[in-house]
C-alpha cells in the first residue's frame, strides 16, 4: 500500500522547513517519496499521527529525523545544481549547432556568390578593357587621318580627352567591381571573427558557472555539517518584541548564552551516579543523548571528553530550538529550558501549558504561545517553579536527589524573576 506521503512530508517540514524548496521541477516526486520514506523508516511508523507522537516524545528521534532529512536536503540540492548546468549545457550546444548551421549555410552561398562574382568581375573587367582598346584604335586611327588632314591643335586636344575619358571609366568599372567584393569579404571575415568571439565568450561563460555551481555545491556540504549544531529550526525570536525576544546585539551575550550559562553551571561536570537513569553524563549531556546527536557507537570515555563548545550545540538544537524558547518572554525562557534539560522537552513544554492554560499537547504551537503571552510572565514563573517541584515528588528518585533539584528550582526561578526585570 503506498504510504500517504502529503502527511509524511507536512511532518517531515516541519522539522526541517528548508525541504519546501525542493519540492519543485521533474525531481519532486522522487523527493517526496525519499523524504516520506525516511521519516516512516525514522520513526518506525507509517502512519503520520503515530509518527508525529512518536518524534514529539522523543527529542533523539527528531533530532535523527532532522539529520537524515538533512542529507536528502544537500543531496538534491546538488542535484538540482547539475540539473540546471546540464540544461544550460544543452541549451548551449543546441546554440552552437544552429550558429554552425547558419553559419554553414552562409559560407556555401558566399562561396557560390564568390565564384560567380569572380567570373562575372573577370568578364566586366575584360569587357570594358576590351572595348576600351577597340575604341582606343579606332580613334586613334581616326585622329591619324584627321591630324594627317588637319594637324590643327584642337584636334590633338580633342583626341586626349577623348582617350582620357575612356581609360577614366575603365578604371572606374574596375575598381567598383574588384573593390566591392574585396569589401564584401573583409566584411565576411570580420563578421566571422565576431561570431567565434561571441562563441567563445559564450562557452567561457558556461564554465564559469559550472564552476560556480561546483562552488555552491561545495559550500552547501560545508554547512550541511555545521547544520546540527545551527539547531533544528529556524532563529524565531529576533523581531518578535511581543514574544519578549530582542535583537542581538554584537559584542554582547544573546538570550540562549545567557540562559545556557545557567544550566552548565547547574549540570557541572562528568557523573556516573548509580542511581541516576542516565548513567555516564557530562556537563547534562548523557551517553544516549551523544550518540544521537553524533549517530555513532560512543562509550563512556567519549562521555567524558565531551568539549563545552559542543555541549552547547546540543542544548541548542535538542532543547532551545526544540521548545522554541526564542518565542518565550525572558525569564519563562530559561525556566523551560532548565526544567527541559533536566526532565525532558516534552515534561517541560506540559507543565507550561498547564501553566498557561493551554491544551497540555506536549508540542509548542500558536495557541500555546498566545496563552502564554497572555499570562503575566512573574506570575508564569512562580507556577512553573512550584509544578516542576510537584512534578520531582512523583519520582522514585526524589528521596536521593530531591534536595538538589528542589535547590536548583529555586536558584532559576531567581534568575529568572531577574531576566523579567
Amino acid at each position: 500500500m503506498a504510504l500517504p506521503l502529503v502527511p509524511l512530508i507536512s511532518l517531515a517540514t516541519t522539522v526541517l522547513p528548508q525541504l519546501v524548496g525542493l519540492f519543485a521541477g521533474k525531481r519532486a516526486a522522487e523527493v517526496a517519496e525519499k523524504v516520506a520514506d525516511v521519516v516512516t523508516v525514522v520513526t518506525g511508523e507509517s502512519d503520520p499521527d503515530r509518527a508525529q507522537k512518536a518524534i514529539d516524545a522523543n527529542p533523539e528521534l527528531q533530532a535523527k529525523l532532522h539529520t537524515e532529512l538533512e542529507k536528502i536536503r544537500v543531496e538534491y540540492l546538488k542535484l538540482q545544481l547539475e540539473d540546471a548546468a546540464s540544461a544550460r549545457e544543452h541549451e548551449t550546444k543546441r546554440q552552437d549547432i544552429e550558429r554552425a548551421d547558419r553559419n554553414s549555410a552562409r559560407e556555401t552561398m558566399i562561396s557560390a556568390l564568390r565564384e560567380k562574382e569572380s567570373w562575372t568581375a573577370s568578364v566586366i573587367a575584360l569587357a570594358p578593357l576590351l572595348l576600351s582598346v577597340t575604341v582606343i584604335l579606332v580613334f586613334v586611327l581616326f585622329a591619324s587621318n584627321l591630324v594627317s588632314t588637319n594637324p590643327a591643335e584642337e584636334n590633338r586636344e580633342l583626341l586626349n580627352v577623348i582617350v582620357g575619358a575612356l581609360v577614366a571609366g575603365f578604371t572606374a568599372v574596375v575598381n567598383f567591381w574588384l573593390g566591392s567584393s574585396q569589401g564584401s569579404r573583409d566584411k565576411d571575415r570580420v563578421t566571422s571573427a565576431i561570431q567565434a568571439q561571441q562563441a567563445q565568450m559564450q562557452r567561457v561563460q558556461i564554465e564559469a558557472q559550472s564552476l560556480q555551481a561546483s562552488d555552491v555545491a561545495r559550500q552547501v556540504r560545508d554547512l550541511s555539517r555545521q547544520t546540527v549544531a545551527a539547531g533544528l529550526f529556524p532563529a524565531q525570536g529576533s523581531a518578535q518584541s511581543d514574544a519578549g525576544a530582542t535583537n542581538v546585539v554584537p559584542g554582547q551575550p544573546g538570550r540562549f548564552d545567557l540562559c545556557i550559562e545557567q544550566i552548565l553551571t547547574h549540570e557541572g561536570g562528568f557523573v556516573n551516579h548509580p542511581r541516576d537513569p542516565g548513567g555516564a553524563t557530562n556537563m547534562g549531556i548523557t551517553l544516549r543523548t551523544l550518540r544521537a546527536w553524533r549517530d555513532e557507537d560512543l562509550t563512556e570515555d567519549d562521555v567524558r571528553n565531551l568539549k563545552r563548545d559542543e555541549a552547547k550545540d546540543i542544548y541548542r538544537s535538542l532543547y532551545w530550538n526544540l521548545m522554541k524558547c526564542d518565542d518565550l518572554p525572558k525569564g519563562v525562557d530559561l525556566m523551560v529550558f532548565d526544567f527541559g534539560v533536566n526532565a525532558g522537552p516534552r515534561a517541560s513544554i506540559q507543565i507550561l501549558q498547564r501553566a498557561a492554560g493551554a491544551e497540555a499537547d506536549g508540542s509548542i504551537g500558536p495557541l500555546t504561545l498566545r496563552a502564554v503571552r497572555s499570562t503575566e510572565p512573574k506570575a508564569l514563573i512562580d507556577a512553573l517553579a512550584r509544578m516542576r517541584v510537584d512534578f520531582y515528588r512523583k519520582l522514585t528518585t526524589f528521596e536521593t536527589f530531591g534536595r538538589g533539584w528542589e535547590k536548583r528550582v529555586d536558584e532559576i526561578r531567581k534568575q529568572a524573576l531577574l531576566m523579567v526585570q
